[in-house]
Formats: structure tokens, sequence, C-alpha cells
């Protein structure tokens, strides 16, 4: 089944622009959600850098050329590796390095020059959009303290003076407003993403699981047949399918009740998964017959995994309202022949071969 978050879009043009620059293909939530920030910094710097250093160029200052070409470089390499997505966190890091560097740099000429001191309150959002909530939390927490440091270093450190007091003070609680506020939306982002995971795997157990009796539906176990089939063609591995029928369960029904069937099939369906390995695959094929896939078994294997199962289902004690239910089952069972058999033809063989059983006189097993 297709996964739910694939079919989240976005109206904006950009938004998606952005996205295809950042990967060329889709991105669950929580990494688009760090990629499309990244991306959008790094296609500013290199965009920045490239008039910079046109404008440098024309100014004559070489020496500044030269950093506009490194920053360039150093951003296109950076867009590449993100989309080639083999380890974006090495990508992440060195943006985020880079942001509190600028950040930094930003505190220490705002010393001189007070507006450019704002630029640094772009770093929480930066942080938490790349890193994520704690290690976000963790480097906006860091960059605070050591911003703290660069505007109340005295004069004869940095050769200016430090910023007033109320500039400092003001600024410092915007910014730890603003942090808790980013804080709080990605705490909520990450809740919803949780959330929105929850209910994918509630869709995907309801479309493949019978509700009734936790067991595979008819929609699961066919297309696992199908890839053993595959598997089949090409490794030459061979399975058995088992097809078991309650005995008498519309009678059951009739007398105690459809309560009383719902019980006798919910037993039924935690016998079956008990006694089946891992790698098989027991389901609920109809109303009371079950269907069990067998990997890598022969047919005389799967007869003694069939009788076991049945001896299991005579000797459970089924109580249901104070009254003991007798309650057996029959099995017919088939191996897969060849790569060229449908699994139909397989089932069917199954099945031919219960129907056999249920004419012997029921509470059998019959391979055919």
């Amino acid at each position: 089944m297709q996964n739910i978050f694939s079919e989240l879009k976005t109206d904006s043009r950009f938004i998606r622009f952005v996205m295809k620059v950042g990967s060329p293909s889709p991105l669950d939530p929580d990494e688009q959600h760090r990629r499309i920030p990244a991306v959008f910094v790094l296609m500013i710097i290199s965009v920045a850098t490239a008039v910079s250093g046109i404008y440098h160029c024309s100014s004559g200052k070489n020496p500044l050329v030269v950093l506009d070409v490194i920053g360039f470089i150093l951003s296109l390499i950076m867009l590449l590796y993100l989309r080639q997505g083999k380890n974006p966190g090495i990508a992440y890091g060195m943006i985020s390095t880079g942001f509190v560097l600028l950040c930094c740099a930003a505190t220490v000429l705002g010393r001189t020059e007070m507006s450019l001191i704002f630029w640094a309150l772009v770093l929480p959002a930066g942080c938490f959009s790349i890193l994520g909530r704690k290690m976000g939390m963790f480097v906006a927490a860091f960059f605070f303290f050591i911003n703290l440091l660069l505007m109340n270093l005295p004069e004869h450190m940095i050769l200016s003076k430090p910023f007033p007091a109320s500039v400092a003070a003001r600024f410092s609680v915007v910014y730890l407003i603003l942090t808790f506020m980013l804080y709080y939306y990605e705490s909520s982002h990450q809740m919803l993403i949780r959330y929105i995971r929850h209910e994918e795997n509630k869709f995907q157990n309801a479309s493949r699981y019978d509700p009734l009796t936790g067991l595979s539906n008819r929609r699961d176990i066919l297309e696992k047949m199908e890839n053993e089939r595959e598997r089949h063609s090409r490794l030459e591995k061979t399975f058995t399918l088992i097809m078991g029928d309650i005995d008498n369960f519309k009678m059951l029904n009739d007398t105690l009740g459809h309560e009383a069937g719902d019980y006798v099939l919910q037993t039924i369906g935690r016998i079956l998964k008990n006694q089946v390995r891992g790698i098989d695959c027991s389901s609920r094929w109809g109303d009371d017959e079950f269907l069990i896939l067998l990997v890598d078994t022969d047919l005389e294997g799967g007869q003694r995994v069939a009788e076991r199962i049945r001896k299991k289902v005579e000797n459970t004690s089924f109580q249901y309202q104070g009254k003991g239910l007798a309650v057996t089952m029959t099995f017919g069972l088939s191996i897969y022949q060849s790569a060229d058999e449908q699994i139909d033809a397989c089932v069917r063989r199954s099945d031919d071969a219960l129907e056999e059983g249920k004419r012997q006189g029921k509470n059998r097993v019959v391979p055919v």
C-alpha cells in the first residue's frame, strides 16, 4: 500500500521547487521538514555570494571576491550532497555550524552597527527546522550564552564598545521567547507526525488483517502467496497451503447465536497463530474457513503441522456461557507444484482436499 505521507502535497509551487532541488525522490515528513529550510538556506547563500562576488569584483575588492567564490562553491557542494541523500546529517551539521558562526559575527559587528544583532534572531528558527527539537534546542541555548558573552565583552578585547545593558536584556528576552515558541511548535509538529503514523498503521492493519480473529485477511495472504510463487521461480523454494474449515459451524451459529460463533473463531485464530512459525501466514479465508501458508515446507511437513493444529483444536476446552462446545476442524492441503502453476489452482486443490475430508467424516487431515 502506498504510504499516506506520499499523498501529502503542498499548494506552493515554490515549496515544490525547493523539494525537487533538495531531493529527486519523495521524502518522509520528518526529513522533508528538515530538508526544505536547509535547501532554502543554501540557495539563498549561493545566490547572495554570486551577487556579492560580482559586486566586489566590479569594485576591485579581490580578497572579498575569493571569500564569495568559496562560499558559492561550498553551498553548491552541500546542495549536491543533500540531493544525493546518503548522509544528510553531515550537511545539516555544517549548515548549523555556519549559522552559529554567522550569528556570532553579526553580534560582534553589531557592537558598532547595532541593527546587525537582530540577524541573530534567525538562528533558533534555522536550528529547530534543520536539527529537530532536541538538538535545535541545544544549539539555540548554546548560542544564547555565547551571544551574551560577545555582547558584554570589554572594549579592549574586541575593540568596540559592548551593547548597552538595556539592549542586551531586551534582545535576550525576545530571543528566549522566540526560542521557546519554536520549541513548542516543533514539539507539536513531532506529535502530529506520530499521530499520522499511528493512524497510518491502523489503516494498514485494517486493510490487511481480519478484525475479529486478528489473522491476515484474504488480500494479505494472496499477496504473500504471490511473493512466494515468485520466490519459487527464482530459488525453487517450495511451499504448502493448508485449507481448514470448522466442522458444523453453521449448526453452532444457528443453535447458540453468532456471538458463540465469534468466540469460536477468535479462539481458533489464537490457536493458529501459536501453531505456526513467524515466517508462515495464517489467514481467515472465509466465514469459517482458514488458509495457512507454510514457507519452505513440503507436503509431509505440512501434513504434520495440520495434524498438530487439528489435535490442538479437538483438545481445546471451548467454554461459552458455561457450556462446553465440541469443536473440530477438517483440513485439506496441497503443495505448490511448479512455477507455471497459478496460486488459484493450488488453493483449489487444497479446497478439494478439504471437501474430501468432509465427505470422509470430518475432523481429519487430507493431503493431495
